[in-house]
């Protein structure tokens, strides 16, 4: 068994080798988030004996989308960021639920009992009766259409460069990609995450918290939660910036379609012609 697990401290070597240094902000601030997370779901955290199916339901969907967002933050560590579309959509699918089921308890024990499944699209429009806006549901058709086996969700993991004469070399990376452009891309994931989380950490989870915490306790977890969105935005500001001062000379269509993956409506007008991606919300 010795060479096994040499092999496997070996493999996890070269990825702490690789991530030394990289993504020092990202992990720090997803770290605060998932506190900030575990922290609303104490108040149902322990209750198994004469626990109602409402809070059950609550406690099962909470577990599920901190699960998804340490399963999308492995996954872009890895350098797989295409991959890391579904599992993000994910957090709204349970976003939308959690919303739901804070408002109407007895869709969570049909959920809970009878197995009963909701589409995104039908509990977006409940929760618009209950006059619920659901911020994140504006990001589901984009994260859906990258969720999918098209060109637009399987460009991160190709590289093109120019070399003169005998025209752009190819590389195709297995496994996971480590180049400038896909840690653009792990860059772009990390922020849609976090908005996600924090839009979670604002509106739900905090409805939740305020419901079953103590008042003083449940204003400080909200000043921490407020205390995120400053660091948010200088990461985004600093990906920006990065992006503009750092972008390699496209020549070659494979590329152009890359850069075009970060202009989605230009993607969507010139290249698919279709009709059949979700509007600029």
């Amino acid at each position: 068994m010795g060479g096994e697990y040499d092999k496997i401290e070996n493999g996890e070597a070269k990825i702490s080798e690789w991530l030394r240094g990289r993504f020092l902000k990202e992990r720090l601030l997803f770290t605060e988030m998932a506190e900030l997370m575990l922290e609303s779901f104490k108040p149902l955290i322990g209750r198994q004996r004469d626990t109602d199916e409402g809070k059950l339901a609550l406690l099962t969907l909470a577990t599920r989308m901190f699960n998804d967002a340490e399963g999308a933050k492995r996954l872009l560590l890895w350098g797989l960021p295409d991959q890391a579309q579904p599992v993000i959509r994910d957090i709204i699918e349970c976003m939308l639920l959690f919303r739901l089921f804070l408002q109407k308890p007895k869709t969570a024990k049909k959920w809970l009992t009878d197995l009963a499944e909701y589409q995104p699209g039908d509990v977006n429009a409940k929760l618009l009766e209950f006059g619920v806006n659901a911020g994140e549901y504006a990001w589901y058709g984009l994260l859906s259409h990258e969720s999918h086996s098209n060109l637009l969700a399987s460009l991160s993991h190709v590289q093109e460069t120019d070399v003169g004469e005998q025209g752009m070399l190819r590389r195709f990376y297995f496994g996971s990609a480590r180049t400038t452009e896909t840690e653009y891309f792990i860059q772009q994931s990390f922020l849609t995450l976090f908005f996600l989380l924090h839009l979670a950490l604002l509106e739900p989870l905090a409805e939740l918290y305020d419901r079953y915490s103590e008042s003083d306790v449940f204003k400080i977890w909200y000043g921490k939660v407020a205390n995120l969105l400053p660091k948010l935005e200088d990461l985004t500001s600093e990906v920006t910036v990065k992006r503009t001062t750092d972008t390699p000379q496209a020549k070659d269509i494979p590329q152009k379609l890359i850069m075009k993956k970060l202009r989605f409506e230009e993607f969507k007008k010139r290249v698919t012609r279709d009709g059949d991606l979700p509007p600029k919300n």
